[in-house]
């Protein structure tokens, strides 16, 4: 019972601290006190660390010895080689596989579009973000390269922690986002297989993206103020 109480307590440290990150409550670079968090949550120290260690593995927070857990704190030039980095993979990975492209591909994408446009009517960021992903990945799924899938699947979820911290996607209607109708744009160009203007397009969609991180625009609170 005891080792069950402990474990439940630990997803609750862990979902209250991913929250406080990925909702824009606590900054970037702050650090996170084990004893704080344990008092506030009226807890010991053994499911905070724990929950630490679990979100050090989801790449939101970095432990460093003998100094403590902090927020991450990507520098811009961390933000601009993620998504140089990401451009790169995607486009190989469309180059590849673009010719095996088959209807049946072609309506799973329509399908997942569909699902993303739900998702921003909505304003369900975590389901826009799912989608957008799995969008995203189709190309490297398709060529079945495991090290293009992993690779192109860490960066990507590595840009989404960004997005989630950085992305206006907060700040305005998400009904006026345009990116959904880029994607739907992709899907007739990835019909025709037309690899030369979805290189062009792919990589101007990505920039996109980069370009509506709003970076240090946040008001950001406390560990006292949030729990």
């Amino acid at each position: 019972m005891t080792e069950n109480k402990t474990k439940s307590m630990e997803e609750i440290v862990y979902k209250a601290l991913k929250d406080a990150v990925l909702q824009r409550f606590l900054a970037p670079g702050t650090q996170l006190v084990e004893l704080t968090i344990s008092e506030k949550l009226h807890t010991s120290r053994t499911p905070v660390r724990n929950a630490m260690k679990k979100l050090a593995a989801d790449g939101i927070i970095n432990i460093i010895p003998n100094k403590g857990a902090f927020v991450i704190s990507p520098s811009l030039d961390d933000i601009l080689q993620a998504y140089e980095i990401r451009t790169e993979l995607e486009c190989v990975a469309m180059r590849l596989s673009i010719n095996y492209v088959n209807e049946t591909d072609i309506a799973k994408l329509t399908a997942i579009v569909n699902e993303e446009y739900e998702a921003i009517k909505k304003g369900d960021i975590t389901k826009h973000l799912s989608a957008n992903k799995q969008f995203h990945m189709f190309f490297s799924r398709k060529y079945n390269n495991k090290f293009l899938k992993k690779y192109t699947e860490e960066i990507i979820d590595k840009i989404n922690i960004y997005i989630r911290m950085h992305d206006k996607l907060y700040n305005v209607d998400l009904n006026e986002i345009s990116r959904n109708m880029e994607h739907k744009e992709m899907i007739e160009l990835i019909s025709k297989k037309d690899a030369a203007s979805l290189d062009l397009f792919l990589r101007k969609h990505i920039a996109t993206s980069l370009n509506d991180l709003q970076l240090n625009q946040t008001n950001y609170k406390s560990l006292d103020e949030i729990f």
